[in-house]
Parts: structure tokens; C-alpha cells; sequence
């Protein structure tokens, strides 16, 4: 029978980061960068179109 332990799914991340390759951690770096670019290019357009408004 096998034993299971519980975990947060934060705490699961949190376990794989750990084990990255120096370009996995590149990749991911670059990714995040992405994500927040969008998220801010987003955010401007949004207030672009209410000043336009």
C-alpha cells in the first residue's frame, strides 16, 4: 500500500521549480516576462480607450 502525502498546489509548484535546468529557467523567465508585458499592454489599451471615450 502506498503512503500519499497532502500538498498545496503552491507547495507542488514550489518543488518542481526547484528541479529546473538552467534553460528550463530561462524559458520560464522569458514566459513570465511575456505574461506581464500582455498584462500590461492590456491595461493600456483599456485606459487608451477611456480617455479616447
Amino acid at each position: 500500500m502506498k503512503n500519499y502525502q497532502m500538498t498545496t498546489v503552491n507547495k507542488y509548484v514550489e518543488l518542481l521549480d526547484k528541479n529546473l535546468t538552467q534553460k528550463e529557467k530561462t524559458i520560464k523567465s522569458a514566459v513570465e516576462r511575456y505574461l506581464y508585458r500582455t498584462k500590461k499592454a492590456r491595461a493600456n489599451a483599456e485606459l487608451l480607450e477611456n480617455l479616447l471615450a
